[in-house]
């Protein structure tokens, strides 16, 4: 299992292919330790699901001139 370190390496990796002008969207509203952040690694998260079926569903949308990327975690307890 990765370390949280190795994970935002990975997530960093993955957000540099959308370069400085992307906006992110996300329906996750607990606070970051940085101000304008948000905090994704916490099991007490604030979100509005999207879902009617999930008991849980929060992410990420990603927008640069040329892509779109979408990364959402659903969970069925």
């Amino acid at each position: 299992m990765e370390s949280e370190e190795e994970l935002r390496a990975m997530a960093r990796t993955i957000f540099a292919r959308y370069g400085d002008a992307a906006t992110c969207h996300t329906n996750v509203s607990r606070p970051g330790p940085v101000p304008g952040t948000l905090d994704f690694t916490t099991s007490h998260w604030r979100y509005s699901p999207l879902s009617d079926v999930y008991s849980e569903d929060c992410g990420l949308i990603v927008v640069s001139h040329t892509e779109v990327g979408m990364f959402w975690n659903f969970s069925d307890y």
